[in-house]
Parts: C-alpha cells; sequence; structure tokens
C-alpha cells in the first residue's frame, strides 16, 4: 500500500466516526426570572394601635368585674359568709391573670424597644400597661394569688371589723360623729381609742402583705413595692424621698402656725387651762388627723335642705 495514502485513510474514518453535529434548533426565550419582593417593614405603630385596642377592651370589661365584687365585699359584709371574699377574689386573679400576662409583658416590651416609631401617646399607654404588669406578673402566678387572697382577707377584717364604744357596737360614722362634737378630753381619748382598736386585727395581715407586694413587684425588676409606685411618678424610691422631706421643710413654717392656733383653740374648746406642746391625737376632729375643716364652724353652708329636695 502507498504510505502516501494510510494518512488520507486514517482522517476518513476518523470523520466517519465522529460523531455528527446537530443543527441549531430555534427555542422560545425563557422568560424572565420574577423578582421576589423584599419584605415590608413592620409598621410598629399600626401594631400598637391595635394592641392597645384590643387590650383596653379587656381591662375594660375585667376592670368593671373587679371594682363591683369590691364593691360588693366592701358594703355586704355577713359573719360566715365567704361568698362575696371569693367572689371578689377570682374576679381580681382575672384581672391579674391578663394585666401580668406573659403574653402581654413580652409584647409590651417588644413594642417598646420601638418606641422612637412610636407616638408618645403610644408610649405612656404602653408603658402604663407594663407598669400594671408588674403588679400582677403571672410570671409568678403563685405569688400574685396569694397577694390577692391576702389583700381580700385584709379588706374583710377592715370593714367586718366590730367597734366597740362604752360597750355597745358603732360603726365608724358614728366614731367620726362623735369626735366632731365631743368636747370632754376624755371621752374623747376613749373614742380615739375606741376607733383604733382594729390595729391588732390587721398588723399581722399587714405585714404579710408588705412582704408578698415586694415580691410580687420584684418580678420585674423594682426593689420594693415604694419603688415601683414611686416610678409611677418617673422617679426613683430616693428622689420621691428627696421631695417629701423638701415639702415638709418648706411648709414648716405654715404648719407650724397653724398647729399653735390649733393648740389654743382646742384647749379653749376642751377647757383645758395647760396648753400642750404638741396636739393630742384625740383632740383632732377626725380619727386620722388628716382632716381639721370641722374645728372651724361656718354658718351659712348648711346644704341638707337643698339636697333633701333631690333624688338620690
Amino acid at each position: 500500500m502507498n504510505k502516501n495514502l494510510l494518512p488520507i485513510l486514517t482522517a476518513t474514518l476518523l470523520a466517519a466516526c465522529a460523531p455528527t453535529a446537530k443543527a441549531p434548533v430555534a427555542t422560545t426565550p425563557a422568560p424572565p426570572a420574577e423578582t421576589v419582593a423584599a419584605p415590608a417593614a413592620p409598621n410598629w405603630s399600626q401594631q400598637a394601635d391595635e394592641f392597645l385596642k384590643a387590650y383596653s377592651a379587656e381591662y375594660q370589661r375585667l376592670y368593671t368585674q373587679s371594682a363591683e365584687a369590691e364593691w360588693r365585699s366592701n358594703t355586704h359584709i355577713v359573719a360566715g359568709d365567704t361568698a362575696n371574699s371569693g367572689a371578689t377574689a377570682r374576679a381580681n386573679e382575672r384581672m391579674a391573670a391578663f394585666t401580668g400576662s406573659v403574653q402581654n409583658i413580652q409584647r409590651l416590651r417588644e413594642l417598646l424597644e420601638h418606641k422612637a416609631e412610636l407616638s408618645d401617646l403610644h408610649v405612656k399607654q404602653l408603658q402604663t400597661a407594663l407598669y400594671n404588669a408588674a403588679n400582677s406578673p403571672q410570671t409568678i402566678a403563685d405569688v400574685v394569688k396569694a397577694r390577692i387572697k391576702a389583700e381580700t382577707q385584709q379588706t374583710e377584717k377592715l370593714y367586718g371589723f366590730d367597734y366597740k364604744y362604752q360597750g355597745k357596737s358603732v360603726t365608724t360614722n358614728d366614731l367620726d360623729e362623735l369626735l366632731r362634737k365631743e368636747t370632754n378630753p376624755l371621752k374623747r381619748q376613749q373614742i380615739w381609742e375606741a376607733s383604733k382598736a382594729i390595729g391588732p386585727t390587721l398588723k399581722g395581715g399587714l405585714l404579710n402583705l408588705r412582704d408578698l407586694r415586694n415580691q410580687t413587684v420584684q418580678a420585674l425588676g423594682y426593689p420594693d413595692y415604694f419603688s415601683y409606685q414611686a416610678s409611677d411618678y418617673g422617679m426613683s424610691r430616693e428622689e420621691m424621698m428627696t421631695l417629701v422631706r423638701r415639702i415638709n421643710e418648706e411648709l414648716r413654717p405654715l404648719y407650724r402656725e397653724l398647729h399653735t392656733y390649733a393648740r389654743y383653740e382646742l384647749a379653749k374648746k376642751y377647757k383645758q387651762k395647760q396648753v400642750p406642746d404638741y396636739l393630742p391625737a384625740s383632740w383632732l376632729p377626725n380619727r386620722w388627723g388628716q382632716d381639721w375643716s370641722a374645728m372651724v364652724d361656718v354658718k351659712g353652708l348648711n346644704l341638707d335642705p337643698v339636697l333633701a329636695k333631690k333624688g338620690a
């Protein structure tokens, strides 16, 4: 075989064995990929508005039930009957379970993290709701329930107490009237002591209630109940005490004049030759010493005849 033909045959064979190239086929172009829209930024103002609307409706409903139950407990106390106190405790527990719920606390904190995007009114409302939550956080539901029970028991003891004067049962209204009118200092002392006889009955419960209230608010970071209440004024415990001391110092000159006037006027009224350096509590016309207005008799302000013509 001619050696010159070998390369030609080899090339021919290789060409025959090569894959056949496909002719280009016309295709429909693929549609462009859809652009996925970025998620819209949360509208925190709208979310706060929706939350507060639902919160307020439920709060008003539960608050009404609680207030009505409290009223019945305060005005209708029957020895041995626990129906009212039980109903009051349950109503207050439902109120506490809502205002202090873990879900509400979490949501309130979440919304307040975006206070820069909320109105001042929204922020105030949310902060108030969180303040309410601190009074009954359900993270310590057992403590809250114990506190509600203690408060209900104290209310029953307070309004169900049998006050005695000269061996007879009297009401607090009777004692108030006697303190406004009685001029015998010895009898006044007896009346005032009768009004304070409830102290030993309430003392143990008050100490327990103090501890429970402190424990309740500590769950949301307040050191004690006093600090919790001071925070409602935007103040710390120390700032509140500083303010109270300053007010007392500023009012001291005026109070000293009023105190001196009262000592001399009441000594004259009760026919006492010796004017005391300090006002005896039993000399004041109010069993707490809060109101001195009964010391002054202003003529012409008797509204009873006018009110007698009106309905309830």
